[in-house]
């Protein structure tokens, strides 16, 4: 090998594999040693340098030069280019690790190169290929070899004799990569993305937020007429998507995950997290969701342990009027405790000045605030309403009775899949389960009270208060009565 063939070697490979030339110079001056070392049965006493500018070759054996060329047989340069391409091997590892080791969450564009156990082997560029196992595909997509395909960079693995890429189409980072993609707000970091729970080829709930007051971030996503999530559905395979609005306070979120399912009431144990979430009898089998899905998909979503614990219209009202009367309890023991002193005032202020500090609500008050709720009904019930035609409602922010009636029979006609005699039955339908809740035993007058009962008391120590004040009120008077008596009589 002459010196312009030695120069135009290492520029070939350090172009077409992305190799340091200095690897590559060092590769071959490995392989002229253990080339001699082959040739002259020797292992030490050899040296061979080559100049990086000019290519020529320095060959030293027992400190006299030698031609390398003159020297080395067939056998012996056989085994100095294993070892230069063995070099140049581990080179090229290296680079390729280095090159995709930072990417891994990001989406590329690949071709389905070819099948391999039931996995996929896919190109990602020139000189790097992808492995997708059948665990991280979706079972509602078939790929051919050549098919372009979007994957999300899931491992970087060093093996000893390549570098293992693992690449994913079921990891919820793909939805992450694919909302990038498609809203402008979410690539601009308007609407930022908070949680993504997902169960591919299924369903994916993901919760968005903003610190822009005048974006909607749930209908950014959505877009006009699912307009924008359409495009991820279909690039997904007609996999189903969940926007849900993040809250910072878990008792919101769990609610919000739960969509489109409403909670008639929730209990947190935070040393646990885990939550009993209550819902009516009518909602529980959508709260569950087909095979336990949704409750699944919020539980990941919101990191919380929830249990969906069915409950009666009965039961709810008296788990309300619990809760009613047992705020009711605090608000009367923390202002009995600023009347006796407890908060550190003692008993040295007026009475009087406590009766006009800020108001507590009135019984009347309280028993409107948590007396009976809104009416919880479920889309799947309502008459012609399937669950894809729920889904299509939950997207459009259709998912309560308000939306609903708000809508009336025009609005929901609009909706794909309704026509304007199935809207009429949907709204009639509504209008007759809200008719009924008027007709409910629960009475909010017992709430009233129960309530009442409860904060009658503080007014008897406050009026008890007041009539000492009035009290000693007349005690002064008598005295300035005595001492007008006294002036008389010395007058």
């Amino acid at each position: 090998m002459v010196s312009e063939e030695i120069l135009r070697f290492v520029d070939t490979i350090h172009r077409d594999r992305q190799v340091d030339k200095e690897v590559i110079f060092t590769g071959i001056e490995m392989a002229l040693v253990s080339a001699a070392q082959k040739r002259f049965d020797q292992e030490e006493g050899i040296e061979v340098l080559i100049d990086r500018e000019t290519g020529v070759i320095s060959a030293v054996r027992d400190g006299d030069g030698f031609d390398p060329r003159e020297v080395l047989g067939r056998i012996a340069a056989g085994a100095g280019k294993q070892v230069l391409f063995q070099k140049i091997r581990e080179a090229e590892r290296e680079v390729i690790f280095r090159e995709f080791e930072d990417r891994i969450g990001e989406m590329i564009n690949g071709t389905v190169a070819s099948r391999k156990g039931g996995g996929l082997v896919i190109t990602l560029t020139n000189r790097a290929e992808g492995f997708m196992p059948r665990s991280e595909q979706s079972h509602l997509e078939e790929w051919n070899e050549g098919d372009r395909i979007k994957v999300v960079l899931k491992e970087v693995n060093m093996q000893q004799t390549r570098v293992q890429l693992l690449v994913s189409r079921a990891a919820p980072d793909l939805v992450r990569r694919l909302f990038e993609q498609e809203i402008p707000e979410v690539a601009d970091y308007v609407v930022e993305i908070k949680a993504i729970a997902r169960e591919a080829g299924n369903r994916t709930k993901i919760a968005v937020a903003t610190l822009d007051s005048n974006v909607d971030c749930v209908g950014a996503c959505i877009g006009i007429k699912g307009s924008r999530i359409r495009n991820v559905t279909d690039e997904l395979s007609g996999e189903k998507i969940d926007v849900v609005r993040w809250n910072d306070s878990v008792e919101v979120l769990i609610p919000e995950a739960l969509k489109p399912a409403e909670i008639a009431s929730i209990e947190l144990d935070y040393e646990t997290k885990c939550a009993n979430v209550y819902v009516t009898e009518d909602q529980q089998s959508l709260a569950i969701g087909r095979r336990g899905q949704n409750v699944r998909l919020a539980s990941k979503l919101s990191e919380w342990e929830l249990n969906i614990c069915a409950i009666t219209e009965e039961a709810l009202a008296r788990l309300r009027l619990e809760g009613a009367a047992s705020r009711a309890d605090e608000m009367f023991g923390e202002r009995l405790a600023r009347v006796a002193g407890s908060e550190g005032e003692g008993l040295e202020s007026n009475p009087l000045d406590r009766i006009f500090e800020d108001r507590e609500p009135s019984a009347e008050e309280i028993a409107a605030e948590y007396g009976e709720g809104a009416v919880v009904m479920g889309l799947e019930d309502l008459p012609g309403v399937t669950e894809e035609i729920a889904d299509r409602l939950v997207e459009l922010q259709f998912d309560s009775t308000d939306a609903l009636l708000e809508a009336g029979i025009e609005g929901l006609a609009q909706v794909e899949g309704l026509d304007t005699p199935s809207a009429t039955l949907i709204i009639e339908k509504i209008q007759e389960i809200m008719d009924s809740v008027d007709d409910e035993e629960f009475d909010s007058e017992d709430v009233n009270t129960e309530v009442a009962d409860a904060v009658d008391p503080e007014v008897e120590v406050v009026e008890a208060e007041v009539e000492v004040v009035e009290a000693e009120t007349d005690d002064v008077e008598t005295d300035d009565s005595e001492i007008d008596d006294t002036e008389k009589k010395v007058e």
